[in-house]
């Protein structure tokens, strides 16, 4: 079994079921595209300096502890999934070349390929919408809203939204350094440090999403 087969398969919660093996399996694979091209960014002189220190810090690893740390059972990387005000004031109709809208935070990438990262997101996110979308909260913080827009959608549609919201694209938990500074040193350590910030992630994105759907008028998980 590879790292990245054995981490995901073992990444779940106390008391909340893990996502089911066709949701996870993608997982390692898109967060070490996202992080990668966050590295790239970093070379070429990232405008935010808490994402400049993610990428040095995963740069900083070895080859297995890179995978390591793109092994978890959620994306690593967020794209306004959280925040249904955002997609109300969007106009969903509006085509790929069309300017996108102003982020309601500071850019982070710059560089070409956050465009292509940034449409594998949301065609991942456009398939979980459609296929298990209680599971987009736990795996994306993805607010129920924002699940039926997406899901609304071909997955012609998804890729171009991803194309024209791309400067939406972000590290989760930019806010939170000491969270990055230890999902990054559980991987270089491996075994029960990397298991256990795996476990920090799940449970602050469980709360984070819990949090969002009360403050919305919705269910929490």
């Amino acid at each position: 079994m590879s790292d990245h087969e054995g981490d995901a398969r073992n990444g779940r919660g106390p008391g909340v079921a893990g996502p089911p093996r066709e949701v996870i399996e993608a997982l390692p694979e898109l967060n070490e595209f996202c992080l990668q091209v966050l590295a790239e960014q970093a070379r070429a002189g990232s405008p935010h300096r808490a994402a400049q220190q993610i990428a040095e810090g995963w740069l900083a690893l070895d080859g297995p502890a890179r995978r390591r740390a793109a092994a978890h059972p959620y994306l690593l990387f967020d794209a306004g999934f959280a925040d249904p005000h955002r997609w109300q004031n969007l106009d969903l109709a509006c085509q790929v070349n069309d300017p996108p809208p102003e982020a309601a935070y500071e850019r982070v990438f710059t560089v070409t390929r956050a465009v292509t990262a940034t449409e594998l997101v949301f065609v991942y996110a456009w398939s979980l919408a459609r296929r298990h979308a209680v599971q987009a909260r736990l795996v994306l913080g993805m607010h129920p809203l924002c699940a039926e827009w997406i899901a609304a959608h071909s997955v012609l549609g998804a890729h171009q939204l991803g194309s024209r919201l791309w400067p939406w694209l972000r590290p989760r938990w930019l806010n939170t350094p000491e969270l990055w500074a230890e999902l990054l040193q559980g991987a270089a350590e491996g075994g029960a440090a990397h298991q256990r910030a795996r476990l920090q992630g799940m449970r602050l994105l469980a709360a984070e999403t819990a949090a969002a759907l009360r403050h919305s008028g919705h269910d929490a998980l």
